[in-house]
């Protein structure tokens, strides 16, 4: 199986060094799509995190997960895919099994997992369906809204979707055509990074090869199996659009009321709490300033942090809930006290933090 060329230097896929940039606000862009932003974070917690809100809440919303990533890679896809390829894929000039080996390849040096084709037929019909078989995907719903929407938006048609698990860790998910529910046409109000960022003084050491930020060799990018690796903690990591899960945040707000961003905060919170974060990792305002800008989350401008509890600001701030949760169980696991926590969105992308022991 191929491998994207790596750098001679740090040894990061190319594709990521010559497709992105780390600015100096805390935002990682892809460079042909400027209003496209990633991050690069830690995965081990998605899946446990939805759960956990699951749990809290007691409804399920693995379908909305899957439809959101759908549509956020849809979206994605429909932009950086050229027009004339479309039409070659669906007027059936263009194999379909080249199309993905080229897509999957990307996605592994990503860090979403390995993916290959598994059975296909593309007929133009009704009957037309896409199989492919996933290996340790970063995230198992986004996983499958990924595969979706890629489909979609190569083909032009509705995807139906089946998945389950084949042996431990390996998923096989089929795509087929089908109308879906109005409620999931309706549904998802999108939540692009479209917005103009706030200037950044943020200066990383580069590396002389590719240009990318040197404090990236500490990840071991496995593009075998499709991961990326902490080599400094261990944990897996992926680089990936934050749309594709603040909306999910969103419309569970819109459905079930205004307690769910408090509910995923809490969730957050909790897996924080269990040990995935260790507390020694704060080891400064500056560390913990770099690492977030490494982790394209946003410019750490004030962080604050003591039994008396933490106050954090950042500007450009990504997946802004899960930074809330994070602040909040870094501290209870810190202290070992109970807390409260408050915290401000403002439209320019500003977030304040206060966390404080309970009374």
């Amino acid at each position: 199986m191929a491998d994207i060329d790596v750098c001679s230097e740090c040894g990061i896929p190319l594709y990521i060094t010559n497709m992105h940039e780390w600015l100096d606000n805390g935002v990682i862009q892809a460079r042909r799509e400027a209003t496209q932003r990633l991050v690069l974070f830690e995965c081990g917690n998605i899946d446990p995190l939805f759960d956990g809100i699951a749990e809290i809440v007691g409804v399920p919303i693995e379908r909305l997960i899957i439809d959101a990533s759908r549509r956020s890679t849809r979206s994605y896809m429909d932009r950086v895919v050229p027009d004339d390829v479309k039409a070659m894929i669906r007027s059936g000039d263009v194999d379909l099994k080249l199309v993905f080996d080229s897509t999957f390849l990307i996605w592994r040096s990503m860090g979403y997992g390995k993916l290959s084709l598994d059975e296909v037929r593309y007929e133009g019909d009704k009957d037309d369906f896409i199989t492919v078989l996933a290996e340790r995907p970063y995230s198992v719903s986004l996983a499958v809204g990924n595969f979706a929407g890629s489909i979609e938006a190569m083909v032009g048609r509705e995807p139906g979707i089946k998945y389950e698990e084949t042996s431990p860790g390996v998923y096989r998910i089929t795509i087929f055509e089908a109308e879906n529910p109005p409620d999931l046409k309706e549904r998802l109000r999108w939540k692009g990074y479209d917005r103009e960022y706030k200037k950044g003084d943020i200066e990383f050491e580069r590396c002389p090869g590719c240009g990318a930020p040197a404090a990236l060799h500490e990840f071991n990018w496995d593009q075998v199996n499709g991961s990326i690796r902490s080599t400094v903690s261990g944990r897996r990591m992926v680089l990936t659009g934050p749309s594709m899960i603040d909306p999910i945040f969103d419309e569970l707000e819109a459905e079930l009321g205004d307690t769910i961003p408090r509910t995923v905060v809490e969730a957050q919170k909790r897996f924080i709490r269990s040990g995935f974060f260790a507390v020694e990792e704060v080891i400064s305002e500056e560390h913990m300033r770099m690492q977030m800008a490494l982790r394209g989350m946003g410019n750490l401008r004030e962080l604050k942090m003591g039994r008396k509890g933490v106050r954090l600001r950042m500007e450009n701030v990504a997946l802004p809930l899960l930074g809330v949760g994070l602040t909040q169980g870094l501290y209870e696991k810190a202290f070992g006290m109970e807390s409260e926590v408050e915290w401000e969105l403002t439209g320019d992308g500003d977030l304040s933090v206060e966390v404080t022991p309970s009374a």
